[in-house]
């Protein structure tokens, strides 16, 4: 605590402090239910969380038992509770840039939370004015999308803890944005975009405040629409939903609870998305009977559109059967009617002839195709910002106004690229850290990358990170599907037709689980699907998208010869625990780029590119290995060792040579 008087000085404090305590690191802990910021916290740097791996009970009991063989402790899961920041004698002698930019990110997606990470991230810049504008923003800092809230899961209810409504695509998890604690570095503002001035550069809000703006990022998540496009008089019906965000399902809780008649009224979710079948389970789980619901799909929808694999959707359709849910194929939602209380008293239904048909409903959910806000769209379209389909900007990720950026499902590359990339099919977080790349270089004057906005034209910005989508189904079944299709391929079956399709490994057990791990023609894993009663890690699996069947075991391999019976199973086995920690990306990524100018290993991959099959996909990395020289075969043994050895307070499953062990002690020593 610093007198405010004398609050210019406090580097001072601080030099005192690493004086008189003779340290040369001091670290500050700040309380995910902090009350106060501390004025100081602008000088320190933030302690980058780390992603743990997401171990199943039965692998952690199995590890337990080995570290006990050992002579080792037991290994506990550690909750996070606020972030972490340090300041070294280092960072405090060399001065910190202090940017007054106001930037202001629309929308509390993914992608605006991976911007911000990344912008107060920068160890050596501080933003003093960032601004984020979302509803119920506070919330989606601590909590992922599709997630319920901790508190509410201890309720007592029929069909256990309540379910989200949403399905989560988010890469966060909550101990995640525990520890990065944007709040803390990023003012809050709890409302709603409604318009934009571009002339005075500044945001409109509801209450016709405005929040001016250097640089405006627009980053909002996609939500349902479907009652928009209905008559103006069906706006004064009570008891029909629109799930946008979260206000709209706390809308649709607190009528349910209150207004709707539990034993008795029957409940429509109209759904053309993964959302209505979560839905359904969301409504089931807080007291509404699976008889008392009504599935209604449009007549656009499609299998692919839904789930990665069709087989999911026949197994879902015959379990809303079993539950006793309603289906109602290829019918339009196209009007509502109320009672003499303006409650909800029955919906309108069209089909592909023509013919309409009323229903009986007490309560209505929709949950169709994300669609972008109408406010959102109309202020965008009003100040001439260019929206086809999708607000268009170059590979900066800037619009037409130089002062406006656009990130995440809203957005799309200018025709003028000839991409048929969808924003919507890469991972949003990394979408995020792209937008980042391209916004730090005209935010940080020490930028090697420092240009006027659109000076220089590059190239399109290339997405390897999988999209991970899960969900909680009716039954309490867990869906996870986690995909890195190719551009124009976003379905299944457009990618099953694609060139680089090879071959599926699917492990179906209709009792348990269904599993599918799909293969390019390369051996490469592109998806793993799943669909059962049990959990798996999806964060764990997102890794292994990108690498080849032969580092995951010979999975092929084993398959083929009836040893994998059970994929999830044999994707939990602590072989793999290497594979899911965070450092192995960074190892991956360094071992190519060491071999990439090795001139043995251009030679080789030379060679094999001169082979026929080479395009078809039947040279085994096996056959490659064995063509590479000795010494090179064991220089990827030797980095694959470094990095067991260097990580061995986490991979302790794994036995290394003592002196793989000691090699980096010794370094760090010299160091």
């Amino acid at each position: 605590m610093i007198n405010p008087i004398f609050a210019q000085s406090q580097r001072y404090f601080l030099r005192e402090v690493f004086r008189q305590h003779k340290t040369s690191c001091v670290y500050l802990h700040l309380p995910s239910n902090h009350a106060v910021v501390p004025t100081v916290l602008p000088e320190f740097v933030q302690a980058k969380p780390r992603r743990q791996v997401a171990t199943s009970k039965a692998l952690v009991e199995e590890l337990n038992e080995q570290r006990e063989q050992l002579g080792l402790p037991e290994r506990h899961a550690e909750a996070a509770d606020g972030s972490v920041y340090f300041l070294t004698r280092k960072l405090l002698s060399e001065p910190k840039i202090v940017n007054n930019a106001r930037i202001v990110v629309v929308g509390a997606s993914d992608t605006a939370l991976a911007l911000l990470e990344a912008l107060i991230s920068v160890p050596y810049l501080h933003f003093s004015h960032l601004y984020l504008v979302a509803p119920q923003a506070q919330t989606r800092l601590k909590r992922p999308r599709g997630l319920v809230n901790p508190a509410t899961q201890k309720l007592s209810l029929p069909h256990g803890a309540p379910a989200p409504f949403f399905a989560c695509t988010s890469s966060y998890t909550r101990e995640e944005l525990s520890e990065l604690g944007i709040g803390a570095r990023v003012r809050v503002v709890d409302s709603r975009m409604v318009d934009i001035d571009r002339q005075a550069k500044a945001v409109v809000l509801p209450d016709g405040s405005i929040l001016p703006y250097d640089y405006l990022v627009l980053a909002p998540e996609f939500g349902d629409q479907s009652l928009i496009n209905l008559a103006p008089e069906c706006a004064l019906v009570r008891g029909a939903f629109s799930l946008f965000d979260e206000v709209a399902t706390s809308a649709a809780i607190d009528y349910m609870m209150t207004t709707y008649p539990m034993g008795s009224g029957r409940c429509f979710v109209y759904s053309g998305s993964l959302d209505g079948y979560t839905a359904i389970q969301a409504l089931a789980s807080r007291g509404i009977a699976y008889t008392s619901l009504v599935l209604v799909s449009p007549p656009t929808l499609a299998d692919a559109e839904v789930f990665a694999h069709p087989e999911i959707r026949k197994k879902m359709d015959a379990q809303l059967e079993a539950l006793g849910v309603t289906l109602v194929h290829g019918m339009k939602l196209v009007g509502l009617s109320g009672d003499d209380d303006d409650c909800l008293a029955s919906v309108l239904l069209e089909a592909d002839g023509g013919a309409t048909v009323s229903q009986p409903c007490q309560m209505l959910v929709c949950a169709g195709v994300a669609e972008v806000e109408r406010r959102t769209f109309e202020a965008i379209n009003g100040n001439s910002l260019v929206y086809d389909g999708r607000l268009v900007v170059d590979t900066h990720f800037c619009t037409n106004d130089k002062a406006v950026y656009a990130g995440g499902v809203i957005c799309k590359f200018s025709r003028r690229y000839r991409t048929k990339l969808s924003l919507e099919t890469v991972s949003a977080r990394e979408c995020g850290a792209k937008l980042a790349q391209a916004l730090l270089p005209v935010l940080d004057p020490l930028s090697a990358n420092n240009v006027s906005v659109g000076a220089i034209e590059t190239p399109l910005p290339t997405f390897e990170q999988p999209l991970v989508t899960s969900a909680l189904l009716p039954g309490g079944l867990h869906y996870v599907s986690v995909s890195q299709p190719a551009p124009g391929c976003e379905t299944y079956v457009k990618a099953k037709a694609h060139a680089s399709f090879g071959r599926e490994l699917i492990t179906d057990d209709s009792a348990t689980s269904f599993c599918c791990v799909r293969l390019d023609k390369h051996q490469v894993v592109r998806s793993i699907v799943y669909l059962g009663s049990a959990p798996v890690e999806a964060n764990n699996w997102a890794a292994l998208v990108g690498l080849p069947e032969a580092a995951l075991n010979n999975l092929a391999p084993r398959f083929d010869e009836g040893m994998v019976k059970d994929l999830p199973k044999f994707l939990r086995e602590n072989w793999a625990v290497a594979l899911y920690h965070d450092r192995f990306g960074e190892f991956n990524t360094a071992l190519r780029a060491e071999l990439a100018t090795d001139e043995d290993f251009i030679a080789v991959m030379n060679t094999l590119r001169r082979r026929p099959e080479f395009d078809s996909g039947k040279i085994s990395p096996m056959e490659f290995m064995n063509l590479l020289p000795e010494e090179k075969r064991n220089l990827v043994r030797t980095r694959l060792l470094d990095y067991v050895a260097g990580n061995q307070n986490q991979l302790d499953m794994y036995l290394v040579p003592s002196s793989a062990i000691m090699k980096p002690m010794e370094e760090a020593k010299l160091r």
